[in-house]
């Protein structure tokens, strides 16, 4: 006998669903990218250019192109929206079939813009069906698949990669085409996906309302100490998506293994995402309860973050960011010690941003669109920075100034929770006060 889904569990699972297939080509594709355009600087010596620039490029696209997402969405609806990007991001892999510099930097473009209006557009829907007693346990359940589709790519790019210390140009290509099939999937899933009760557009909304919309925001307390937080997570998905497995890979020291664990990489990032993503959703009712859950699940995160810092630091040569390199670390390089630091870098990112999420819908479900516009504006500027500047600063400097972010956006989320803390506590004491009142005027009329 089928258990009856509820239509808003049903719009969750889907929009999870359209989001996995998306990012099982897109962060597959981030996680070698280091590694498939020194593959080609091997095969053409014309070929010149530096994989973590493409990526800076699309990410400072995306910080510009986010403030026209939210006014898209509330224009042409949320499902569209999503379904325009989806397309946008086949650009991610098909210029690197062809090869060419300059496409290559185009698609960067593309997948900017098409990102840009991706996530206020996930945003809406995910927090237009969830209500207040629902919302961790929707974003657990986004965050668990959305963090399962590094698994799938990078499964198949291990095996194509496996005992090969040089990538050729047919595995490429294989590996490329692999991925385009699965941006194709995710195009009719989200095609598919079901019309929610926000999906319509909005009458009479134009720019001008969404800068005002966003401009109280800005204005906001809370929003001044979550953009710390918002920053750090910007610079440890930079450090996760794109720098720490390549790093893995350029550690000559691991042999002729050193390819294959930079996908090896990718499925425990993904198994630890799953992990992450999954405790909002079993402790669901306990964060409801418990004014301390939220920071309970973030502090955890962010221990796990610095465990993986700390390893990296000792296992791997401070020259592996730049590319292969016989240069000694402080110890022997443990390939055991590499993949728990992946597993424990991204179960930290699942703990951080399932509760931000978590806290946006609690401080702005009324304007939700705009409130993760400026989520992603912060992240994207971060993530643009940090890709620009790695290819010039050691591993080992990298992983310091995360450290030290890590301390600072969490304090700054204990901060902005608190607030909400208190002002539910206040809210509570007004209706306990005005229900006291209430009863004594009935027991006087008495």
């Amino acid at each position: 006998m089928l258990v009856p889904i509820s239509r808003e569990l049903a719009c969750i699972l889907s929009l999870s669903l359209s989001f996995m297939l998306l990012f099982s080509s897109d962060n597959t594709m981030t996680n070698m990218q280091k590694t498939i355009v020194s593959s080609i600087s091997d095969d053409k010596s014309d070929f010149q250019i530096e994989g973590y620039n493409v990526i800076g490029v699309s990410w400072s696209v995306l910080a510009v192109s986010i403030w026209f997402g939210p006014y898209l969405t509330l224009a042409i609806g949320p499902k569209l929206t999503m379904i325009m990007s989806a397309v946008g991001y086949m650009c991610t892999t098909i210029p690197y079939i062809i090869e060419n510099e300059w496409v290559i930097y185009g698609g960067a473009v593309v997948t900017g813009m098409s990102s840009g209006c991706l996530w206020p557009a996930e945003g809406q829907y995910m927090i237009g069906n969830s209500s207040p007693q629902t919302t961790a346990r929707n974003v657990g359940i986004f965050w668990t698949m959305f963090r399962a589709s590094s698994l799938w790519g990078n499964l198949f790019v291990y095996y194509q990669f496996h005992g090969k210390q040089y990538i050729d140009q047919s595995t490429r290509r294989t590996v490329l085409y692999f991925l385009l099939g699965i941006n194709i999937l995710a195009i009719a899933s989200f095609m598919g996906l079901p019309r929610s009760t926000n999906d319509n557009k909005t009458e009479g909304y134009s720019p001008a309302k969404t800068v005002k919309k966003c401009w109280t925001i800005l204005k906001s307390r809370k929003l001044h100490w979550l953009m710390f937080t918002f920053s750090y997570t910007g610079l440890q998905q930079a450090f996760g998506d794109g720098i720490y497995s390549p790093s893995i890979g350029f550690t000559l020291a691991f042999g002729n293994s050193a390819k294959g664990l930079v996908a090896l990489s990718g499925i425990l990032m993904s198994v630890g995402g799953l992990i992450g993503g999954v405790c909002p959703v079993v402790f669901s009712t306990w964060i409801r309860r418990h004014r301390y859950a939220r920071r309970s699940i973030v502090m955890v995160g962010c221990t796990a973050q610095l465990f993986t810092y700390l390893i990296t630091f000792i296992n791997l040569p401070d020259t592996a960011v730049f590319g292969n390199t016989d240069q000694p670390s402080l110890i022997t390089p443990s390939a055991t010690l590499a993949m728990t630091g992946s597993l424990l870098l991204n179960f930290g990112d699942s703990c951080l941003n399932t509760q931000i999420f978590s806290i946006i819908a609690d401080l702005y479900r009324d304007s939700s669109a705009e409130a993760c516009a400026f989520y992603k504006f912060f992240k994207a500027v971060c993530i643009a920075l940090s890709f620009y500047c790695c290819s010039h600063i050691g591993l080992h400097v990298q992983v310091a100034i995360l450290s030290a972010m890590a301390l600072i956006g969490v304090f700054c989320f204990f901060i902005a929770d608190r607030d909400i803390v208190t002002a539910t506590t206040d809210s509570n004491t007004v209706t306990q006060d005005t229900e006291t009142s209430q009863n004594k005027e009935i027991l006087t009329r008495l």
